[in-house]
């Protein structure tokens, strides 16, 4: 007896090369069969019209403080997507949200290093970073994320941090920028020749094609590509919105995010606290405020009202991302591959959350085949994240799937772990699971408490295994 059979749809798994009608069963929280199934099942959902695709996985969300909120859980969820990576999470907010509703995600975060808040200063030493990485990873985090862009260290400091990462094989993913330079295509250049060699995740690589550097952003892209292209150890995903997302703290009447006053040079304002005041009135700048339990882009009035009450803490976006140059970055293939491995969204509680929307636009107008969506928005995504279990609908994989309609643009229905996130477009996913290391077992089974084991494999050939544990 399966536990759920999804019957009569398209299923589409590019890792076992299946692309055709078939039934999947599920039980267990495993995929049991694909095929013609005739097992009875607790349930059979008709999905026939549909596409059965692996569950969408978003390499790079904000769902916990730093960044991001726990309203961040419903709005992935929402759209189809069933296991996101918060980079530059925090594990006390994301046990919080899965103990206290969740939305049925499979949740992993990376521990930001921030001078003067997660390590000393901008040139903390080896010993310096080496224990704030290994506090990370016993608290649950499968690794580190430099926020160069934001708040930089110095080159020094973060070919340090590189250094500890991978002295741990631990996740390593990079906002580049250092105190030398900012996020740009010199800040991929930089960034680069200080991983020499080494596996690395580069964040968002739209944003760093704006124009800064050169004035064309297509020229920037270009370039960005050249530089990945020539360095294959190096992961990297992109997205495609117009609206960024940074913070819009000010200290001493400047904001403290370098992001935030790359914008506001951008966008002809003053890097100060009043230029941002007059970029929120202008509508330039958009506050991130909650209404019916979302995020969403306030108006230029409640915005302002929002910043101040909340002392400038508060996340800001600006339409700063050139979507010719995103759509060339998410679009290169060479050699046969993508150069620019994933999509993402950098969305979560910041409210850009398209990789379905955005990602079956570009099959729609043929820049990509439904395969291609299948492959950069879960399988490649999954081998990222070290996670063989996900990312493919072979027998004895995760039961994640989600179900698209490509004409629509949308997600139906999505299922994490054998069980239910969106019915029929409705958001019904309760608790998630925590996806961390053997080092940080210990710490989410405190914070969740008894949890049932939903893989066990890690980053890299011969690095930690990850293990899930659902609330």
């Amino acid at each position: 007896m399966h536990d759920l059979v999804l019957a009569g749809g398209h299923v589409l798994d590019p890792a076992n090369n299946l692309d055709g009608p078939a039934d999947v069963g599920i039980a267990g929280g495993r995929v049991a069969e694909v095929g013609r199934v005739t097992t009875g099942a607790r349930r059979t959902i008709d999905v026939g019209g549909r596409y059965v695709l692996p569950g969408l996985i978003d390499t790079h969300a904000h769902l916990s403080r730093h960044f991001g909120s726990a309203e961040g859980h419903a709005m992935v969820a929402e759209t189809g997507v069933v296991t996101v990576l918060d980079l530059a999470g925090d594990a006390d907010d994301l046990a919080g949200a899965l103990a206290g509703g969740g939305a049925g995600l499979n949740v992993a975060y990376l521990h930001p290093l921030i001078p003067d808040r997660t390590v000393p200063g901008r040139d903390p030493s080896a010993d310096e970073v080496g224990r704030a990485v290994d506090s990370a990873l016993e608290a649950g985090a499968l690794g580190i994320k430099l926020l160069g862009g934001h708040y930089p260290l110095t080159p020094g400091a973060t070919g340090r941090a590189m250094d500890a990462a991978t002295a741990r094989r631990c996740y390593l993913a990079f906002h580049v920028g250092t105190t030398e330079t900012g996020s740009d295509v010199r800040g991929l250049a930089e960034a680069l020749d200080l991983a020499a060699g080494r596996r690395i995740h580069i964040a968002h690589v739209n944003s760093y094609c704006r124009g800064q550097t050169t004035g064309d952003p297509v020229a920037e892209a270009q370039q960005a590509l050249d530089l990945l292209y020539a360095y294959p150890s190096a992961l990297s995903e992109s997205y495609l919105s117009v609206h960024n997302g940074t913070s819009a703290r000010c200290d001493d009447g400047i904001p403290t995010s370098g992001v935030t006053r790359t914008c506001l040079r951008l966008g002809g304002y003053e890097q100060t606290e009043r230029g941002l005041e007059a970029a929120i009135r202008a509508g330039y700048a958009r506050i991130h405020a909650i209404a019916g339990g979302r995020v969403i882009l306030a108006t230029p009035q409640a915005g302002l009202e929002a910043w101040r009450a909340a002392g400038t803490d508060a996340g800001i976006s600006f339409p700063v991302n050139h979507i010719p140059s995103a759509i060339l970055l998410a679009t290169a293939r060479r050699a046969g591959r993508f150069v620019i491995e994933a999509l993402s969204t950098d969305g979560g509680s910041i409210p850009r959350n398209f990789l379905v929307r955005h990602g079956l636009m570009l099959v729609q107008i043929g820049a990509w085949t439904l395969r291609d969506f299948a492959v950069k928005a879960s399988l490649n995504p999954a081998r990222m994240l070290g996670i063989p279990t996900k990312g493919h609908l072979a027998v004895g994989a995760d039961a994640d799937v989600t179900v698209v309609d490509p004409d629509a643009g949308r997600a139906i229905w999505s299922v994490a772990g054998g069980r239910l996130v969106l019915d029929e477009g409705h958001l019904v996913g309760r608790g998630g699971a925590f996806i961390t290391t053997p080092r940080g077992e210990a710490a989410v089974r405190a914070r969740l408490g008894a949890c049932a084991v939903v893989h066990a494999e890690g980053w890299g050939e011969d690095d930690d295994r990850a293990a899930g544990y659902r609330a």
